[in-house]
């Protein structure tokens, strides 16, 4: 009986201790933060919902546009975040100081471009660079995404259509080609020049302004031919030095036609009898016999 009183004297001592504790933090104002304070802040928070270069690939030293969506949740006052640019080892620059309007929206999202002053797109290659979303010095949230540069590239093909257009090309039928030239990832402008050869010497066709980035130009120009026979098309894009960039052709037939029947062979008499005198000796001779046969016949 007594160790149980004892029990109890010790709880009630215990119970009297925090009523006393909690009056204590209560006079000194810590009641709000031991709370709600802790409570809503573990719930708010502002991070990355999408992080992404604008381009799929790039040209060498072309500028890069990183396009940011940013969301915030149970904010209850305006936060402003640091966004920093990093690429594998360290950081590259203070890219921007974001705000996310928690005062007047309390979740939300927003979206952002921004142009790093980074070179991105130095060399060809693909690398993977982050930005990190740094509140108070501290990294809270982080998002990865891939540059691809690469090198120029300009293509050319060509296709033709016959003025019938049944694809049978008859002597001196008009005959349309097409060149369709594209270029892609190209670093800056330059001019071009278009040339086709149909067999009689080359000749400038157009000009072709390669533009920065990519893109393309279509030429055409119509031919007849006025020989038959296999015909090769070629057209020759080069640069301002004269310098072949690409080569592109098409293949027609002029004019096919089927060769004539041969003619028959006309025999003359003479020809016949000398070709089997053999045959017409013995036919001779067995008439001979067979009158005089006959003949004898008939004495009797």
């Amino acid at each position: 009986m007594r160790e149980l009183n004892r029990n109890q004297a010790h709880v009630k001592r215990l119970l009297a201790v925090a009523f006393i504790l909690g009056l204590v933090f209560a006079s000194l104002g810590f009641s709000g933060v031991i709370t709600v304070p802790l409570a809503e802040g573990a719930a708010a928070r502002v991070y990355f919902q999408a992080v992404s270069p604008d381009k799929s690939g790039y040209a060498v030293d072309e500028a890069v546009r990183i396009n940011v969506k940013y969301k915030w949740e149970g904010l209850s006052a305006n936060q402003t975040v640091l966004i920093q640019l990093w690429n594998s080892t360290e950081a590259m620059e203070d890219l921007a100081n974001y705000t996310a309007p928690g005062a007047t929206l309390k979740t939300g999202t927003a979206t952002v471009q921004y142009t790093p002053a980074s070179d991105l797109t130095e060399e060809t290659g693909t690398k993977t660079y982050s930005l990190k979303m740094l509140s108070g010095g501290i990294v809270v949230d982080s998002a990865s995404f891939t540059i691809v540069v690469a090198a120029g590239q300009v293509t050319m093909s060509v296709t033709w259509q016959d003025q019938n257009n049944d694809r049978v090309v008859d002597l001196n039928e008009l005959v349309t080609f097409t060149a369709y030239v594209n270029w892609a990832f190209v670093e800056t402008t330059e001019a071009h020049s278009l040339y086709v050869n149909y067999g009689e010497g080359e000749k400038l066709l157009s000009s072709v302004t390669v533009t920065a980035g990519s893109g393309s130009q279509t030429v055409t120009d119509s031919h007849g031919f006025g020989s038959a026979g296999s015909k090769t098309v070629t057209f020759t894009l080069k640069d301002a030095t004269g310098s072949v960039v690409k080569t592109s052709t098409a293949s027609l037939s002029v004019g096919a036609s089927t060769p004539a029947p041969a003619a028959p062979t006309q025999t003359s008499i003479v020809g016949l009898i000398t070709a089997n005198w053999q045959i017409l000796a013995i036919i001779l001779a067995a008439g001979v016999i067979g009158y005089l046969y006959l003949g004898g016949r008939k004495g009797k």
